[in-house]
C-alpha cells in the first residue's frame, strides 16, 4: 500500500514574521484538499499550468523565503486540482490567493527597500551609458577616488585599456549576427506555404513569436527529423489565439504531422478543424510556418489560465508521442486584463 503521507515537515512558528503566516496557510490548503505529495502537487502542476519541482513547493511552505506569485499560484492550482474543485472554485482560490501573495510582498516591502544592496553598492557603473544622480553618487566636482568606493577607478581603467578589444569583439557579433540572419530569409512560392503563414525567424534561435505578432509567447524549441516546432499563444482583445510554428533548419523540405489543442484551467481541449484532429504539412528548406490563426481561437474567461499544445511526429510515427505546451496566460478576474507565467 502506497502511503500519502510523505516525509515530516518541521514547525513554522507564525511569531517568525509573515513569510512563515503565508508558509502555514499554504500547508493549511493543501491539507484542505487532501494532503497531496509534493511530488503530486509537482505532477499535477504540469497540468494545470506551470510545471515546479517537488523541492519548489516544499521550498514555499518552508517559510524561510517568501515564494514568488507564479509558485503560490501554481501550487494553489495543483491542491484544488488534488481535490477535484470545479473551475469556478479553482478561479476563487486563485483571485484569493493572488491577494494574499500582494499583501505579503507589501509588508515585505519595507524590510526589502531598508538596506542597500551589497552588490548595487560595490558595482561599478556600465560603460558608455548616462548615469542618473542618486543619494549614493559623487556629487558634482567630487573625484572618482572616494573612499567608500575604491574600485570604481580601477574598473575604469580597465575598461579604458581594453576598449579597442571590446570595440573588435562587438564588430565580429554584428558581422556574425548579419551572416546569420542573411541565411534564414525564407524562399517564396512555395505550395505548402498556402495552407499555413509563413515567417522569416532564424529557428536556432530563442522561441519567438514570428508570424503571430501582438502579445504572444511560445514554449521551448523541440525537434523532429531536423525540423524544430513549438506552440505558441497569443492574447487579442477578447479572445486567445492557439498555433503551433514549425521551422526547418536543413537544406531539404521535412515532412511531418502536427496536432494542435488548448489547455483550459487544467483541462485540454482539441482545436476544431483540420489542426485538430492532425495535419501532413510539408515545410520547405529554410523556412519558418505557423499554422493559420484562424484554426484555433477561443474567448476569454475571468480568472483562468490558458496554454496552447501541440503534438509534431513522423508521418510514419504510429503514435502521437510527446507533447509540449507554450507559456501559462491567467486571464485576469475583469476578463480583461492578461498576465504571462513570467510576469508573475
Amino acid at each position: 500500500m502506497v502511503s500519502n503521507q510523505g516525509r515530516q515537515e518541521g514547525d513554522i512558528n507564525p511569531a517568525d514574521g509573515p513569510v512563515a503566516e503565508f508558509a502555514i496557510a499554504l500547508r493549511r490548503l493543501r491539507e484542505q484538499c487532501g494532503r497531496p505529495t509534493y511530488r503530486q502537487l509537482a505532477t499535477l502542476s504540469a497540468k494545470v499550468g506551470s510545471p515546479y519541482s517537488d523541492t519548489t513547493f516544499s521550498t514555499a511552505a518552508r517559510g524561510h523565503t517568501a515564494p514568488s506569485r507564479a509558485v503560490v499560484m501554481a501550487y494553489v492550482r495543483a491542491c484544488l486540482a488534488y481535490a477535484k474543485a470545479d473551475e469556478q472554485k479553482i478561479a476563487g482560490a486563485v483571485e484569493e490567493w493572488d491577494t494574499r501573495w500582494k499583501a505579503l510582498e507589501a509588508k515585505l516591502a519595507p524590510a526589502q527597500t531598508s538596506q542597500p544592496s551589497v552588490a548595487t553598492a560595490s558595482a561599478a557603473p556600465e560603460p558608455d551609458r548616462p548615469s542618473t544622480p542618486t543619494a549614493d553618487a559623487p556629487e558634482p566636482g567630487q573625484t572618482a577616488a572616494r573612499p567608500q568606493r575604491p574600485l570604481e577607478p580601477t574598473a575604469r581603467r580597465f575598461l579604458h585599456r581594453r576598449k579597442p578589444v571590446l570595440m573588435l569583439l562587438a564588430g565580429i557579433v554584428v558581422i556574425g549576427g548579419l551572416g546569420f540572419g542573411a541565411r534564414y530569409i525564407a524562399p517564396s512560392g512555395s505550395a505548402a506555404a498556402d495552407a499555413v503563414t509563413k515567417a522569416a525567424a532564424p529557428p536556432e534561435a530563442s522561441p519567438s513569436a514570428a508570424g503571430l505578432g501582438g502579445n504572444t509567447r511560445c514554449a521551448r524549441l523541440r525537434y523532429v527529423n531536423g525540423l524544430a516546432w513549438s506552440p505558441c499563444t497569443r492574447v487579442d482583445g477578447t479572445k486567445l489565439v492557439f498555433a503551433v510554428q514549425l521551422s526547418n533548419t536543413g537544406d531539404t523540405p521535412v515532412t511531418v504531422k502536427a496536432k494542435l489543442a488548448y489547455v483550459r484551467a487544467g483541462v485540454a481541449y482539441g482545436c476544431p478543424g483540420t489542426w485538430g484532429t492532425g495535419v501532413q504539412v510539408e515545410v520547405p528548406p529554410g523556412e519558418t510556418m505557423t499554422s493559420p490563426l484562424t484554426e484555433c481561437a477561443v474567448a476569454k474567461l475571468p480568472a483562468t489560465a490558458f496554454q496552447a499544445k501541440a503534438w509534431v511526429i513522423s508521418p510514419t510515427d504510429p503514435s502521437w508521442g510527446y507533447r509540449e505546451m507554450s507559456q501559462t496566460v491567467h486571464i485576469q478576474p475583469d476578463g480583461v486584463k492578461a498576465i504571462w507565467a513570467d510576469e508573475a
